[in-house]
């Protein structure tokens, strides 16, 4: 895999001042020739997405977006499409009308691209969260899967480590192969630290719906005795942490951001409740590929690849919060297993390719 990131995002801050080739004023906005020489440059940059304020995925998404078109002096807009299905492929032709680079997640998303990247050969398309065994299928197209089953490896470890019960929860949105990714992570994880551990794990089948979300992990909590649940359900996620607000000595796992941070002022008694966040530094990720697209240095289009841990997109938030309720072996012990992950000492299984009787006699080996 290649290591795109390397000291997070200040590191790229610090780079984007000795940027060449990219923004206004340099050349139009699509298909701009440099000051020095027939380069394309990116002057405009996109977001697809269904909306944001789901205090994780798209919305950090949108903070790496909206600070590159800063930092790079970028047009830059966010489409949301919302909830109707049918708005997708009209956002996306939008899009690609008028950017240079257009980034989306999901896979249906990436069939509308796929139909219509040859008719905008001067687009560049950056699909997120893509099925590792899809091809990119254009040279304008780069597809990029988040490792999130090594991210969660680590939160399963320290589930199971701080656990009094013996039980952890899991309570995600709609089952795919993406969420199931985090949830053989999570299993992985949790076994390593103690193979007897047990996972209670719920699907919500949507990722709005907070009052089923809090329903799903108040059983989980009353019914299972489990006492760390990790959420994995963008905007219903505020449902986990609200259930674990009114069972005290219950903690959460955020995903996809430090969502702590988002509640510390709105919702403290939401905060208090969050240990930690397993992260996918969608911000650092968008922002790195259009500093890459914009100096000429991106060679990935046309590709599909996955980054993980060992790129530093993938993460367990180790924020002043987490160490100071996190004892330090338990730190400790988690530190060892990232360590032995990037180091490929440990391989953590993935459900890309993971047929459904391997899958459920996971679940059901650990099932509480």
């Amino acid at each position: 895999m290649r290591k795109y990131i390397a000291s997070g995002l200040a590191a790229l801050l610090a780079l984007s001042a000795v940027l060449t080739g990219c923004g206004k004023g340099e050349g139009d906005a699509k298909g701009g020739e440099s000051s020095s020489g027939g380069e394309k440059k990116i002057a405009s940059v996109c977001y697809v997405t269904d909306m944001l304020g789901d205090k994780s995925f798209s919305d950090i998404a949108n903070e790496g977006l909206v600070k590159a078109g800063k930092d790079f002096g970028l047009e830059v807009k966010t489409i949301e499409y919302g909830t109707d299905k049918s708005k997708m492929e009209p956002s996306m032709l939008d899009a690609a009308e008028n950017f240079d680079l257009v980034f989306f997640y999901s896979g249906e998303l990436l069939e509308v691209v796929q139909r219509y990247a040859e008719d905008y050969p001067d687009v560049k398309f950056v699909g997120f969260d893509i099925d590792p065994t899809k091809e990119a299928g254009h040279p304008n197209v780069f597809c990029l899967t988040y490792a999130q089953n090594e991210g969660d490896f680590l939160a399963g470890a320290l589930a199971a480590k701080i656990s009094k019960t013996g039980t952890i929860g899991y309570v995600a949105g709609r089952e795919s192969p993406v969420i199931n990714d985090f949830l053989v992570g999570y299993i992985e994880g949790a076994q390593h630290a103690d193979p007897s551990s047990k996972v209670a794990f719920s699907y919500i089948g949507d990722f709005v719906n907070t009052a089923k979300a809090k329903e799903l992990a108040l059983l989980q909590i009353q019914q299972n005795k489990a006492d760390v649940i990790h959420q994995v359900a963008a905007g219903a996620g505020l449902g986990v942490f609200e259930a674990a607000a009114d069972n005290p000595g219950t903690w959460t796992i955020g995903v996809d951001a430090d969502q702590r941070n988002f509640f510390i002022d709105s919702k403290p008694e939401v905060a208090d409740v969050i240990l930690t966040s397993m992260m996918k530094r969608n911000d650092i990720t968008l922002y790195d590929i259009i500093e890459k697209t914009c100096d000429g240095s991106a060679d990935f289009y046309g590709t599909n690849e996955t980054w993980g841990i060992p790129e530093g997109v993938v993460v367990l938030v180790e924020n002043d919060y987490y160490k100071q309720n996190t004892p330090q072996d338990v730190q400790d012990y988690v530190k060892e297993c990232e360590s032995k992950v990037t180091s490929g000492e440990i391989k953590v299984s993935t459900a890309y390719g993971m047929d459904q009787d391997t899958l459920n006699e996971m679940r059901n080996k650990v099932k509480a």
